[in-house]
């Protein structure tokens, strides 16, 4: 049987993040499955949620095992550290923390006012969505970040919020290695970590913008 690799999307993101990754990733013959968290956040209620519990729920929804190995964009990258710290997986994270205080939220000088526009709707607005974009100057990196706040409209305003209340909690120390870390550090939304890092190109969206040099990055951690 094929080893397992989870795929764990950022905040609002689906499966298409790792279209691009796809294709190298297949070279390997993981048995490669897609997390939707909106299964897993139904079983909370807001503001009643930690990335502890969270990932609890996650594991017990996909029945991840501890030799399965886990592959994490952003916030997903926040999760599978996380349950690495449960089940001690193999992990990736790609423009990923484990401190949520490497966030740049959408009001940086008001952290909470993101969690306002997120609860009220206004971040899937046309309005928000033509000044953030407009403010990226790349069109490949603008078209990807417009797919993906496009896609903010399949999750719930609720949904949205609690994946959000869980970028407030406290960092996420280990004991463990420090895991595979693929990160730009001009990064906009994602600081980059303090921690050792594979630097790479691309911004937040590495994996969508340079998919080849973000396999080479990960290469190893797919060989192993």
């Amino acid at each position: 049987m094929n080893k397992r690799l989870f795929l764990l999307p950022g905040f609002g993101e689906d499966t298409f993040c790792f279209n691009n990754l796809i294709p190298y990733i297949n070279k390997h013959k993981y048995k490669i499955i897609h997390v939707d968290y909106r299964p897993v956040l139904k079983k909370f209620t807001f503001p009643f949620i930690t990335v502890q519990q969270f990932s609890k729920q996650l594991v017990n929804t996909y029945a991840i095992q501890s030799e399965d190995k886990l592959l994490g964009h952003s916030m997903g990258g926040y999760f599978s550290f996380q349950t690495r710290e449960l089940l001690g997986n193999e992990i990736c994270m790609i423009g990923a923390f484990n401190d949520p205080q490497k966030v740049i939220h959408t009001f940086p000088k008001m952290p909470r006012a993101t969690m306002i526009a997120v609860l009220s709707g206004l971040i899937k607005t046309n309005m928000l969505k033509e000044y953030l974009l407009n403010k990226i100057k790349d069109e490949n990196y603008r078209a990807v970040q417009e797919e993906i706040m496009d896609n903010f409209d399949t999750f719930s305003n609720y949904e949205l919020a609690l994946m959000l209340e869980m970028n407030y909690q406290k960092k996420i120390d280990s004991i463990l290695p420090n895991p595979l870390r693929i990160h730009d550090k001009n990064d906009k939304i994602i600081a980059a970590p303090d921690e050792e890092y594979t630097a790479i190109k691309g911004g937040h969206f590495c994996l969508n913008l340079y998919p080849e040099d973000t396999y080479l990055a990960m290469q190893s951690f797919l060989e192993k």
